[in-house]
């Protein structure tokens, strides 16, 4: 069994407790219950945590950020065995890369997918058109799912969207996040790259800031065969 996680980092505060606290609760539930349960209760545990953290800070003598709520968006990928599970709450994006070309394994949860804003609606959230896209609460977030941001919740919920994949012999990585740089430049300069295979996701994030990505430009690669079978292939 392998972990992967990625945070985003939108609210700093929640992105660092997730990334502390969702690993350990997933190794906790992943041994009694299938794994697409395991990652589901891993996100929930994780969020509740998280606001009963802020619920105690506010409470203390003297500190000043009553109207302080972070939040952040999350992915996470489970291998179990030839299978692989991703958990997205959020516009976190994780793309599997077989046989030469990308397979979008995450969606975005954005207000301005009609799907997701129906469903926060229907959870008792306001979503209006604000600046130029449709936006969640008085706080204007355009994400629809994250861990944190307890002022929006019930309608922001923290519940992941889960996808099951079968691996297979062509299946060659995962990559998060760089929302960018398209999915096929994301295969281009892996492929050029492939030979230094710790410099990939440091030519990727350097990329994504250089085309003036401010946000979800955090890259991850994670190989899935030996990177010495990449290089031949390549």
């Amino acid at each position: 069994m392998a972990l992967y996680v990625t945070i985003s980092y939108a609210g700093a505060a929640a992105a660092e407790f997730s990334a502390r606290a969702l690993p350990g609760f997933l190794q906790s539930l992943v041994s009694m219950i299938s794994p697409s349960d395991a990652l589901l209760e891993a996100f929930l545990k994780t969020d509740a945590a998280f606001r009963n953290e802020l619920d105690s800070h506010r409470k203390l003598k003297g500190f000043i950020k009553k109207d302080w709520h972070p939040g952040c968006t999350a992915v996470a990928a489970l291998v179990v065995q030839n299978k692989l599970f991703v958990a997205n709450a959020g516009d976190c994006r994780i793309i599997l890369c077989r046989a030469g070309n990308a397979y979008a394994l995450s969606r975005d949860h954005v207000a301005s997918c009609l799907e997701e804003r129906e469903r926060v609606t229907s959870a008792g959230g306001l979503v209006k058109w604000q600046v130029d896209t449709w936006r969640v609460g008085p706080a204007a977030l355009q994400v629809t799912r994250s861990i944190g941001d307890d002022d929006l919740k019930p309608a922001v919920t923290a519940e992941p969207e889960i996808t099951e994949t079968i691996l297979s012999v062509e299946d060659e990585y995962i990559r998060w996040a760089l929302d960018v740089v398209s999915n096929e430049e994301v295969v281009s300069i892996i492929r050029d790259t492939v030979k230094e295979p710790g410099m990939c996701s440091k030519r990727l994030a350097t990329e994504a800031a250089e085309r003036g990505g401010k946000d979800n430009i955090t890259a991850i690669v994670v190989f899935l065969r030996p990177v010495s079978t990449a290089e031949r292939i390549y």
